[in-house]
């Protein structure tokens, strides 16, 4: 999981469009946790966009445990 991708989030505006794949991805399994309400144009593997509508109250429960993914910190 990208905590980069859900500190965008929580940083809004909502709604939110991601393009990239990696964010992307990283938006199904926030989903899939329940952490944000996003709707996808594509299925799963093929290119398009993703939408944030909501960052959850359990999403942001979350963030005060989750810690930054190695590669997302300086």
């Amino acid at each position: 999981m990208s905590y980069r991708v859900l500190q965008l989030v929580a940083k809004g505006p909502l709604p939110m469009i991601f393009t990239s794949v990696e964010d992307i991805e990283a938006l199904r399994i926030l989903k899939d946790g329940g952490w944000v309400k996003v709707s996808f144009s594509a299925p799963a593997g093929r290119k398009g966009t993703a939408t944030v509508t909501e960052l959850t109250p359990l999403g942001r429960f979350a963030m005060q445990f989750v810690q930054p993914d190695d590669k997302d910190t300086p």
